[in-house]
Parts: C-alpha cells; sequence; structure tokens
C-alpha cells in the first residue's frame, strides 16, 4: 500500500483542518492509550473491554492495530479531520473476532472466512450496543466498518475504497509479524509496543491460522490461510477446491505455449 498516495489525495483547504470528526452532532471524547490519542466513546470501551477477554497475543494484536493506526492519523491534521475515527476504532480492535478459537465462540461460523466472521461480528457488536442509533450508524457507516474487516486479508483492493475502509484495512496492516511500519512515529511505535507486547504473536498466528485449516477447511481455500494447511495440518489439500484447478480443469498445454 502507497501510503503516500492516500495522504495526498487528502488535499483539502486550511478550512477542513478542524477537529475529529464528529456524528449526531457530538463532539467525540479523546482518552491517550499507550501513549496515542485516541477516541473514547462507550462503544470504543465497551469493544475494547471485548477483546480484553482474548488471549494476551489476540487481544495486544488487535489493540496495536488501533493505536498504530491512531498514531498515523494523528501525525497528519488534514487526515485526522476526515476520517471517521470511532468506525476506525471498532474496525481495528474487533477486525479479529474471527480468530477467536473458544469452544461455541458467537463469532466465529463453521463455513465463512475469518475477515468475513469478523466484519460480520462487528456489525452486530455495533447494533445491539445500547448506544446504537441508526440515524448515526447508517447502512452506509456500517458498511465502511464491515468492508474495512472483510478486506483486510486481501491485498491491493483497499486503497481505492472510501477513506473509512481504508483507513481500518491499512490500519491492520501495520501490525505484522516481525515488521515496523515506517510510517508510524518510532517512538509511538516504541510506546505501544511497550504497552501491548508482541510476544507470542508469531505463534499465535500461526496457531490460529492452521486452527482454521483443520476445523473449517472450506473457507481457507483459495486464501493466503491455505498454506499453513498445507504445510501444518495432516489431510489437509486444497487441491480440486482451488480456483486454478476450476479453470485447468481438463486442459493440456502444448509445449512452448507460454513463452511470452
Amino acid at each position: 500500500m502507497k501510503t503516500s498516495t492516500i495522504l495526498s489525495v487528502l488535499s483539502l483547504g486550511a478550512a477542513a483542518l478542524a477537529a475529529p470528526k464528529s456524528f449526531g452532532g457530538k463532539k467525540l471524547p479523546m482518552t491517550t492509550f499507550a501513549g496515542v490519542e485516541v477516541v473514547d466513546t462507550q462503544l470504543v470501551r465497551d469493544a475494547h473491554a471485548l477483546i480484553k477477554k482474548f488471549p494476551d497475543f489476540l487481544y495486544w494484536h488487535s489493540a496495536r492495530t488501533w493505536l498504530l493506526g491512531a498514531a498515523v492519523i494523528n501525525a497528519n491534521e488534514t487526515l485526522k479531520a476526515s476520517v471517521d475515527l470511532e468506525a476506525h476504532a471498532i474496525g481495528t480492535i474487533l477486525h479479529d473476532l474471527g480468530w477467536d478459537m473458544s469452544k461455541d465462540s458467537p463469532w466465529v461460523s463453521k463455513d465463512r472466512r475469518f475477515e468475513v466472521d469478523g466484519a460480520l461480528g462487528a456489525v452486530q457488536f455495533i447494533k445491539s450496543h445500547p448506544s446504537y442509533c441508526a440515524s448515526t450508524w447508517t447502512p452506509a457507516r456500517l458498511e465502511r466498518v464491515f468492508d474495512g474487516i472483510a478486506l483486510h486479508g486481501t491485498v491491493g483492493i483497499h486503497e481505492y475504497k472510501n477513506i473509512d475502509t481504508m483507513w481500518i484495512t491499512e490500519s491492520i496492516g501495520y501490525d505484522g509479524v516481525n515488521f515496523q511500519p515506517p510510517i508510524v512515529p518510532p517512538a509511538k511505535f516504541d510506546s505501544i509496543v511497550a504497552e501491548l507486547p508482541k510476544d507470542n504473536f508469531q505463534k499465535g498466528a500461526i496457531d490460529t491460522f492452521s486452527w482454521m485449516c483443520a476445523t473449517k477447511a472450506e473457507s481457507t481455500y483459495n486464501t493466503f490461510v491455505q498454506d499453513f494447511g498445507t504445510a501444518y495440518i495432516e489431510g489437509y489439500n486444497a487441491t480440486g477446491h482451488r480456483s486454478f484447478d476450476r479453470v485447468t480443469a481438463g486442459y493440456v498445454p502444448t509445449p512452448g505455449e507460454f513463452e511470452f
């Protein structure tokens, strides 16, 4: 993702450099978490409380995506005045509800991609919250949250979406394994990781993706998760389920045919 391109499209006039975007005519309350200023509505506080119930590696990862994205957004006044900070918070905090490996998880389906489970779960969370108001959380606003989460396992699409969807997905991508995004101010990155360490993140991610391949294989075919099943799960076989298999069924290439 070319973040410089994202920032360049935000060349708004000086009049746009205002307080964070609000909905329902109310100014958003703000607080500081791990050295980063973030939105502090009851909806966001409750979403944060929800993910704190998950294993440490998953809680830390989910919260880091929120804070890493917020740190980048805060560093650009135009961006901060343009992004829906509450939607960004919910989309990043709840993006991996589909990683919940607990028995009878209310968020995880037997057949959907984990990104879709997370997206549906986030929308469900918003609509079931006591603060929910249909005139504030319009279908279009909910769709931005859904898309921001649903697209985060697929590269090359989100940068062409609306600003809110784009920044939810972009922020999720800032918390990779063995990766420090250069766009995040180094002092902010350090304060975030000090509060929310990356301990066990790599192992937790590998375990989770492998679990998906073992327990809901159909949802993993034609996705990056498929490779974990191939590498680690005995009996897992994506052959016959891939788009490649459907497109090439019955086709026999001739020698030299693909010498472009």
